[in-house]
């Protein structure tokens, strides 16, 4: 028979009565602001490019607005389950022996286990994660009580040695944003386990979601993690580097982006062209057909007349030979 150990004890009647000891005076309900200022920052970029004409640019923002759309749908999930959860009155309340059986059986299953009752915190930590070979580290599960802002028991999921997405560094986990788990299919499992005071299935279910990956239902999927892959080298692009072709909207690096001379949008190599004047890059829209050759050349290779430079000088030679040609000769007697 195993001995009880009685700081163990101690630390679970201590935790019991603060945790379920009296109920709570309110809740706080955390609405995702961060993503509702993405929102109003693309609405404002997108009546800038409006404004301006940038149709390209205008339909990209259009993109991350939808997508930004979705993830903060998905967000306004976990307080809304927040509210629903504590509506409900638990079938079953934990007593002081089963905080104190999973105390324990939390101290054997995580290595790192804290509980700091002057902090009012418990937490664990999780072995190094890799999720499709993705490498994302350990992450402590925090549960918190008794915080100013309110009583209600909450709990964040913290990278320790964060490997977040290159598009969102708020992202460190596919279904972890501001250290706010998405639960997912686990939301009912994780919320019933709060509620009724089951600590270790608590933090072995949440650990559970962190281990796996659900397709289409991310913050930022696995395929997107180190940044878009670029269209021309295959390389992932970093978010602050990132150039789209004005034409196709395929994704660039800075080292396969070209930029037109005439307009200096920017485009891939098989949406810009070569003025076979002066050899320099320019996309289609700003190359225009000479009317002599009918070779399609840039805006500072094309004269007024609708001539190429080199037709046009050679047309200019030719006037002026003919010129000569035809001007009297002068002779001595005169």
């Amino acid at each position: 028979m195993k001995r009880t150990k009685p700081e163990t004890v101690k630390a679970a009647i201590v935790l019991h009565e603060q945790l379920f000891g009296k109920p709570p005076h309110s809740e706080t309900v955390y609405l995702p602001t961060y993503g509702w200022d993405r929102i109003q920052k693309l609405q404002r970029q997108i009546r800038l490019a409006r404004d301006r004409g940038w149709q390209a640019a205008r339909k990209s923002l259009h993109e991350d607005l939808a997508n930004e759309l979705f993830d903060f749908r998905r967000q306004l999930e976990m307080p809304l389950q927040q509210l629903q959860t504590t509506s409900r009155v638990p079938s079953r309340k934990a007593s002081v022996t089963d905080t104190y059986r999973d105390v324990l059986a939390l101290e054997q299953e995580f290595e790192d286990y804290k509980l700091d009752m002057d902090k009012k915190e418990l937490s664990v930590t999780t072995d190094a994660i890799e999720l499709e070979e993705i490498y994302l580290g350990p992450f402590q599960i925090r549960l918190e009580w008794g915080k100013p802002s309110g009583t209600s028991v909450e709990y964040r999921v913290i990278a320790l040695d964060p490997h977040p997405a290159k598009k969102n560094e708020c992202v460190t986990h596919p279904h972890v944003q501001d250290e706010c788990l998405c639960e997912g299919e686990g939301r009912a499992a994780i919320a019933a386990a709060l509620a009724e005071g089951r600590l270790y299935d608590f933090f072995i279910l949440v650990s559970q979601v962190l281990h796996t990956y659900g397709r289409g239902g991310a913050y930022v999927e696995l395929d997107n993690w180190e940044g878009e892959p670029c269209a021309e080298c295959g390389d992932y692009v970093d978010p602050d580097d990132r150039f789209s072709c004005q034409r196709c909207y395929s994704v660039l690096c800075t080292e396969c982006v070209y930029s037109c001379q005439s307009c200096d949008e920017s485009f891939c190599s098989d949406c810009i062209g070569t003025c076979p004047v002066c050899n320099c890059k320019t996309c289609f829209s700003c190359l225009n057909e000479c009317e002599e050759c009918s070779r399609s050349v840039c805006g500072d290779c094309r004269e007024t007349s609708g001539l190429c430079s080199r037709c046009h000088d050679k047309q200019e030679k030719e006037r002026e030979d003919d010129t000569t040609e035809k001007a009297p000769v002068k002779t001595g007697k005169e």
